[in-house]
């Protein structure tokens, strides 16, 4: 699981000098989505509640190379028409 090691606050930071830049896409259901925002930001895991989000956003999580995580963006839907826009 990809996810592990990143939202361990005792792992060490990634090297900045390997990468200026890494990207990870996830695709996947809104739910799991929620949780693992709730989890990066050390949020209590049933938070994942508070959140709702349309279908086909991008969510953007930003990790720095000190391991401080931040939201970049959340359900972001800018990129579809306002026709195209659903949610659950």
């Amino acid at each position: 699981v990809v996810a592990g090691p990143v939202f361990n606050p005792a792992a060490p930071p990634a090297a900045a000098a390997e990468a200026e830049h890494e990207y990870e896409i996830v695709v996947c259901h809104m739910n799991v989505i929620r949780y693992f925002v709730c989890r990066a930001l050390q949020l209590p895991p049933e938070a994942w509640l508070r959140y709702r989000g349309d279908n086909c956003g991008i969510t953007e999580l930003v990790i720095h190379p000190s391991g401080r995580v931040s939201l970049g963006r959340f359900a972001d839907n800018g990129h579809l028409p306002i026709e195209k826009w659903t949610f659950h």
